[in-house]
């Protein structure tokens, strides 16, 4: 028997991993003045100003979305009274009363300028995809509040043949700037950032496939209502992440959590203002679980966080898987029959760890099955699988610091 479970096991192909927590810590700077760019493998990527900024532009060919600088002042109003063809007559008159725009916290892919499109599939916001050109009209007239606190108003006239063109000026026609910028001068970024105030570009991005999380001040939706600046974490373009809140940090396991493509589920509230004290409190019964670029799995504690003084956030971080979730890791498991109909046995190593989760999720990543089991050293589990219709399905077990999978078929 013995032979035979270790001749099932030989065939994951699995590779076991000593977990470490590492504590880091990354800083803001005194008013949270900068971003920091951070790659949970490498740690800090670049820490840049972030008040030299006004607005910022989707580097792809059809990302249409354009953001502002919300976190640290800018304001941004589509103008009520007319369109492109009143440009030149902008009349702030009653701006106060005017809706704000701001840029959405949850996707990169809605900014301020795309805020007042009308829900239609080719309305942008600040234009309207033409199927035919596929280039992107502007028809629309912002008011913008800059760093500097001057009023501008601003056209973005168009997105095409991979350039974006816009104008803007000073609110009595002084100061007319058009530029024309070429997105493939900055294919490596994200985005591209410009100074209204300056009438500079700002190259201040770290290439996208370098980081997986920035650190930054963003204008944030409240609970209690409304926007407010607030600091935090959003992740990179398609990272995933798992909040384990009111959880014990030492035995949250990842799997038991839905995976999360927004990017601010770390965000700010990892922490919260005590106005007695005078001093933040920390989280303690909450960590995060993201998928880096390379697709490793990592837990995130928040430490501490020094506010305004001086910016600082303090935190852990452990590898708790080396590959995707696709992949085997760790905990060497193996599945019989495999293609099954009604039960499945299921054997795996569990080393010196007592309590192991067994799950099984659809292609889609909808968990279906889930149990726990104890048991040291070579475990065999058997499981009912009859409910399951037939198709492909994937089964993880996963401990505190490992984690294993095979792919189960369902005849």
């Amino acid at each position: 028997m013995k032979k035979t479970i270790l001749s099932i096991l030989s065939i994951c192909g699995l590779v076991s991993l000593q977990a470490q927590q590492v504590s880091d810590m990354i800083s803001l700077g005194a008013g949270y003045t900068n971003s920091v760019f951070y790659s949970l493998g490498n740690g800090e990527v670049s820490n840049v100003t972030n008040e030299d900024w006004d607005i910022a532009f989707n580097t792809s060919l059809m990302g249409v979305d354009i953001r502002i600088n919300g976190g640290k002042g800018v304001e941004l109003y589509t103008y009520p009274n007319g369109d492109t063809s009143d440009f030149a007559t902008v009349d702030t008159a009653g701006i106060t009363s005017w809706v704000q725009n701001y840029n959405s916290s949850e996707s990169w892919d809605v900014g301020a300028f795309n805020a007042g499109a009308n829900g239609g599939a080719f309305d942008y916001g600040w234009g309207v995809y033409n199927t035919v050109s596929h280039y992107v009209t502007g028809d629309s007239v912002f008011v913008i509040k800059t760093l500097s606190g001057d009023y501008k108003k601003i056209w973005i006239e168009s997105l095409a043949s991979g350039n974006y063109n816009y104008k803007y000026a000073n609110l009595d026609n002084t100061g007319m700037v058009s530029e024309t910028i070429q997105l493939s001068s900055y294919s490596t970024k994200n985005y591209f950032y410009y100074s209204l105030d300056n009438g500079a570009i700002i190259d201040r991005e770290p290439a996208k496939s370098d980081w997986d999380f920035v650190a930054t001040k963003y204008m944030a939706p409240q609970p209690q209502g409304g926007y407010y600046p607030s600091t935090g974490i959003l992740m990179n373009r398609g990272l995933k992440t798992r909040e384990a809140r009111s959880t014990d940090v030492t035995i949250a396991s990842w799997s038991n959590f839905p995976e999360e493509e927004a990017i601010d589920v770390i965000g700010f509230d990892w922490k919260s203002f005590n106005t007695n004290t005078f001093t933040y409190y920390i989280e303690t019964d909450l960590s995060y679980f993201v998928t880096d670029k390379a697709g490793n799995i990592w837990q995130i504690i928040f430490t501490g966080f020094g506010g305004s003084a001086n910016g600082n956030i303090d935190f852990t971080k452990e590898m708790i898987s080396a590959v995707s979730i696709e992949e085997n890791f760790g905990i060497n498991l193996g599945i019989y029959p495999n293609p099954a109909s009604g039960q499945v046995t299921l054997l795996y190593d569990n080393l010196n760890e007592d309590l192991a989760t067994i799950t099984i999720h659809d292609l889609q990543g909808k968990m279906v099955y889930s149990s726990q089991f104890s048991g040291e050293g070579f475990n065999k589990q058997i499981l009912d699988v009859s409910f399951l219709n037939s198709g492909i399905y994937n089964v993880l077990i996963t401990t505190k610091n490992r984690v294993g999978s095979q792919k189960l078929v369902i005849q």
